[in-house]
């Protein structure tokens, strides 16, 4: 049911490999450690770490020691440490023989985050470095202010990352499941108030908009929301080909299993609108590529569809009104304009979808601005069109009316936008080569376009 916590050996200050006490990770960060510690010794440096896990009773300690003036480093009380998640470790900054500047990008390299603003080598905390994982949407979601229960979001984030392991967060309760849940269901992209270790009726409706019974008990609610997770989010559960990592006095040492690929299957409400389409994913041919936000499935099927199944972020750009709206990468224009070559579409009227830069990632898979595509969420289907490119280390981007269309507003009354977005469980199909420019004479004609051309296709697939 919970998170596992891989054992690591790796050299320490302590003259040796680090303790066994702290030897544990998430398998993200075994696999952050060994591709970062590869990296520093190709520099000639060398990854040392000071700490990593701390149990309860450890982080305790540490902020009694802080509190007494024993230790001069902030150490937060159990519960508020991503250390005690196994996603959090401290280094030696002299040993790798290099710039903290220098080792920040290699970092980021490998989804480790430092916990301070800039690279300052004499800055308390500078040797911190987290790996946040999905516990990192968290962060997000007190950040947007749909939380207030923690005093920093990232306490909430080291709260979610701790009890998903199984541990106690006493702001949470004695038992851990409720708070996974809790956990579970915000990175699954749903909107519960607080993260507080109470099934409360918007925990419930939760439980409920995810297809799952609410009135199941917490150990079913927790396995099944686990499940989701593992799908969505594999790197937090599984660790990718290295099996034991050792980093110790002795040359690295790894031993290599070949990781298994689980089979793909799109959620119960919206296979049943696919149709034959279900038919054509054993066949697919995958897309073996990172991103931030990793897809539970990318391909191009039999008939060089691309398939996505992934969460779908916001993009207001086009949208004239944008600027300042609560959208900090807004841009005034899109890639895709109309016939007169000038005029953006606006993401406020227009259903479009965003595909990664640069431009031969879709060219490439015949796919071009302007074609069409089916978007499905909950069984819903609507349609959209290819209008904007975006990041290369992102895919699963729509317009504020394309989450609209799907029954996500982000429009507030007040005119500014809730920028988050939706997800997991959205699957984009787009059409190769289907858009044509003369449906691009206006925005009536566009609009009128994606729904006709969009749904022809999509009936066509699936019948």
């Amino acid at each position: 049911m919970f998170a596992p916590l891989e054992d690591i050996q790796i050299k320490s200050i302590y003259g040796g490999d680090l303790p066994k006490r702290m030897a544990h990770c998430t398998p993200d960060m075994l696999n952050a450690v060994r591709l970062a510690a590869a990296d520093v010794k190709a520099a000639a440096g060398e990854l040392i770490l000071s700490d990593m896990y701390r149990s309860y009773d450890m982080q305790l300690q540490a902020h009694l020691d802080y509190v007494t003036g024993k230790k001069s480093a902030y150490s937060p009380p159990p519960g508020g440490s991503m250390h005690e998640a196994g996603r959090a470790f401290d280094l030696d900054l002299s040993a790798l023989k290099m710039k903290l500047s220098d080792f920040w990008k290699i970092a980021t390299r490998h989804g480790l985050q430092p916990i301070i603003d800039t690279p300052s080598a004499g800055a308390n905390e500078a040797w911190h470095f987290d790996c946040r994982g999905s516990h990192g949407r968290v962060y997000d979601y007190y950040a947007a202010g749909k939380g207030d229960n923690f005093a920093k979001p990232y306490t909430a984030m080291a709260a979610s990352a701790i009890v998903s392991t199984g541990v106690k967060v006493d702001a949470l309760g004695d038992d851990p499941v409720p708070g996974l849940i809790q956990s579970g269901l915000i990175r699954l992209g749903q909107t519960i108030g607080d993260l507080d270790g109470r099934m409360g009726p918007k925990t419930r409706a939760a439980i409920q908009a995810l297809q799952l019974d609410p009135n199941a008990s917490n150990a079913d609610i927790a396995a099944a929301i686990e499940k989701r997770l593992q799908s969505a989010f594999p790197d937090d559960y599984f660790v990718s080909a290295v099996h034991a990592l050792a980093i110790g006095a002795a040359p690295p040492a790894f031993s290599i299993l070949a990781a298994e690929r689980r089979p793909y299957r799109p959620g119960a409400a919206n296979a049943a609108v696919l149709g034959k389409i279900i038919n054509m994913l054993p066949d697919a041919d995958v897309i073996d590529q990172a991103f931030d936000l990793q897809p539970a499935f990318l391909g191009i099927l039999p008939d060089k569809s691309l398939y996505l199944d992934s969460e779908l972020q916001l993009d207001t750009d086009g949208w004239p009104e944008g600027r300042g709206k609560g959208d900090k990468y807004w841009q005034p224009t899109t890639s895709l304009k109309y016939a007169d070559n000038t005029t953006s579409l606006n993401a406020n009227k227009v259903p479009y979808l965003v595909l990664p830069l640069p431009t031969s990632w879709a060219n490439d898979r015949g796919i071009h601005l302007g074609d069409y595509a089916a978007v499905i969420y909950r069984g819903k289907v609507t349609y959209a069109v290819f209008g904007d490119e975006g990041p290369e280390n992102l895919i699963g981007e729509g317009s504020i009316q394309l989450l609209r269309a799907l029954g996500q507003e982000r429009l507030k009354p007040n005119g500014r936008i809730e920028n988050s977005g939706a997800g997991p469980g959205i699957i984009t199909i787009v059409f190769p080569g289907s858009g044509q420019p003369a449906h691009r004479k206006s925005e009536d004609t566009l609009l009128a376009a994606i729904q006709s051309e969009g749904e022809k296709l999509f009936t066509a697939m699936v019948s």
